[in-house]
C-alpha cells in the first residue's frame, strides 16, 4: 500500500515557455489493489514516501485501514467502530489521522500499530501543520450578539493535546481579549492571527500615525510587535490572499483575469506575479493542487491539449495530469513530469519522497492506485 504527505508553500521566478521541452510520461512502479472489496478515495504517504495509507470497504461490510510500504503488504487495521464514512487521510510523525465526515467532521488518531489512540472532538475544516508537528481542527460559529466564535483544537502527532483555544471576533472586527486589536486572518496554521491596531496619536502635531500590524499569538493571547509596511493596499492584498491556505508558509493562487496564470503569495509579506516553465494554454489553471513535501511544493495541473496528439477528430492523448516541484528557497521551479488521463475527472493523487500517487479507474471498473517514483 502506499503513504501520505502533505504539502507547503511557493516562490518563483522563472523564464517563459517558448523553449520548454515537452514533460516526461511517468511510469508506473507499483499498484495497490483491493483484490476484494473497494478501495476508497483516501489514500496517503508519509512524509518520506516509505509507507502508504488506503481505505477499503471489505465484502463483508468492514472499513480498513491499510498501511505499508508502496506496493508491499500492508497492516490492516479495522476502523468500523469509528466511521462508515471516511473522508480522507493525513499522515504525520508516524501516526495517521483518519478524517470521517457524518455531517460534522472528526478524526480518529492512529498510531503505528494500527491501534486508534483517540478521537476528536466534531469540526468544520482540518489541516497539518509542521511547525509544531500538529494536526489542527478549526470550527468556526455565529454569537448571539453578532460575534463570530472560531474553536480551535491541535493535537500532536501521538494523539496529545497541544492547545485548545476559542477565538471570539466581535461584531466591529475586535478580538475579544486581544488588546482591541482587529483580526484580520489566521496564519501559520491557525496558530496565529494576523491584526491590525491603531497607529499611535502624536498630540503635538494632533494627528494619528498609520495604522499598524501584528501577529497574535492564538495560544498565548499575547500581541507581537507592531510594524507599518511601506505599501498599505500592497499589505491588505498579501493578507486576503494569505488567508485562503493558512497552513502554508506560501501559497500559489490565481492572478486576477482570465489566464493570467498565478501570483505567489510569501515567503514573508509579499504578493509577485508567479511565471512558471510551461504554456498555460495547455493547463486548466484552476485544476491547481499544492501540498507540501519535505521542504518543498509539489504541485498538480490538468493539461488539456485538444487535438495535439491525433488531430482534432480524434483526440486520444488529449489529457495529462502534470505535476511539478517548487523550492520555495530558490524560487526554481522543475517539471516531474505527466501521466496520462482518459478524460478531465478530477484524479486524487498524494506525493512524498520521491514517490505519487494517484487514483484511477482500472479496466475492469474498480478503482486502483498507481505508484510512480520520479
Amino acid at each position: 500500500m502506499v503513504r501520505v504527505s502533505i504539502v507547503m508553500g511557493v516562490v518563483v521566478c522563472l523564464a517563459g515557455a517558448s523553449a520548454v521541452a515537452a514533460p516526461k510520461q511517468l511510469k508506473p512502479s507499483g499498484k495497490v489493489t483491493a483484490s476484494e472489496g473497494m478501495l476508497h478515495d483516501a489514500f496517503a504517504f508519509d512524509e518520506s514516501g516509505s509507507k502508504l495509507a488506503t481505505i477499503r470497504f471489505t465484502a463483508q461490510g468492514r472499513v480498513e485501514l491499510a498501511v505499508g510500504p508502496p506496493g508491499g503488504k500492508p497492516r490492516r487495521s479495522d476502523l468500523s467502530s469509528f466511521t462508515s464514512t471516511p473522508e480522507k487521510i493525513l499522515g504525520l510523525g508516524g501516526y495517521w489521522f483518519v478524517v470521517s465526515n457524518e455531517g460534522k467532521r472528526r478524526a480518529a488518531i492512529v498510531d503505528g500499530s494500527g491501534r486508534i489512540r483517540r478521537t476528536t472532538q466534531a469540526f468544520d475544516d482540518c489541516e497539518l501543520s509542521l511547525s509544531p508537528k500538529a494536526f489542527v481542527t478549526v470550527s468556526e460559529s455565529n454569537e448571539p450578539g453578532g460575534s463570530r466564535r472560531f474553536s480551535l483544537a491541535a493535537y500532536r502527532p501521538d494523539g496529545g493535546t497541544l492547545m485548545l483555544k476559542d477565538v471570539v471576533v466581535e461584531g466591529n472586527g475586535t478580538i475579544v481579549g486581544g488588546g482591541g486589536a482587529t483580526f484580520l486572518g489566521f496564519t501559520s496554521s491557525h496558530f496565529a492571527a494576523m491584526v491590525e491596531r491603531p497607529g499611535a496619536f502624536d498630540r503635538r502635531s494632533d494627528v494619528r500615525q498609520p495604522p499598524q500590524f501584528a501577529l497574535y499569538d492564538v495560544k498565548t493571547g499575547k500581541l507581537g510587535p507592531g510594524k507599518t509596511p511601506p505599501k498599505l493596499d500592497n499589505f491588505l492584498d498579501y493578507v486576503h490572499k494569505r488567508g485562503e491556505k493558512p497552513d502554508l508558509p506560501a501559497v500559489m493562487v490565481l492572478a486576477v483575469g482570465t489566464q493570467k496564470g498565478f501570483e505567489l503569495v510569501g515567503p514573508g509579506e509579499k504578493v509577485r506575479p508567479l511565471r512558471l516553465p510551461l504554456p498555460l494554454s495547455d493547463y486548466d489553471l484552476a485544476s491547481l493542487e499544492q501540498r507540501p513535501v519535505g521542504g518543498k511544493v509539489v504541485f498538480s495541473l490538468l493539461a488539456d491539449r485538444p487535438g495535439r496528439k491525433r488531430g482534432d477528430t480524434e483526440e486520444e492523448g488529449r489529457y495529462a495530469l502534470g505535476f511539478f516541484s517548487l523550492d520555495p528557497g530558490s524560487g526554481k521551479v522543475t517539471s516531474i513530469g505527466e501521466i496520462g488521463l482518459p478524460d478531465s475527472q478530477p484524479h486524487p493523487w498524494s506525493a512524498g519522497g520521491n514517490k505519487i500517487a494517484v487514483s484511477r479507474k482500472a479496466a475492469d471498473g474498480n478503482r486502483e492506485i498507481v505508484i510512480y517514483s520520479r
